[in-house]
Formats: C-alpha cells, structure tokens, sequence
C-alpha cells in the first residue's frame, strides 16, 4: 500500500490569487442573481399591461 506525503509549506501567493479570484467570481454571481431576480419581477406587470393593456384603455 502506497501512501502520498503532503506537502504543508504555506503558498500565500497562490493561496491570494485563489481567494481574491473565489471574492470576485462570488461577487458577480450576487450581481447576477439580483439582475435575475429584478428581472423576474417585472415579468409579471409588463405580461399583465401587454394582456389587459388595450381593453383597460379602450374603456377611457
């Protein structure tokens, strides 16, 4: 049975570049989802005037 060695020397430059680049992709999929969610909710109230638009302004 092989067993592997691993090493424990502290890399903080690659250690950095991952975190910073983990902050930054998790800081646009926030930015994404809001976008997605906004978007969601205007679906409903621009579904419902181009629906009921034109008979609720032929009654003016």
């Amino acid at each position: 049975m092989a067993t592997a060695t691993l090493s424990t020397s502290p890399r903080s430059g690659a250690r950095v570049g991952t975190t910073t680049s983990a902050a930054v992709l998790s800081v646009l999929g926030t930015i994404v989802a809001i976008g997605i969610a906004a978007t969601s909710l205007l679906i409903v109230p621009v579904a419902l005037l181009v629906a009921f638009g034109p008979s609720l302004l032929a009654r003016f």
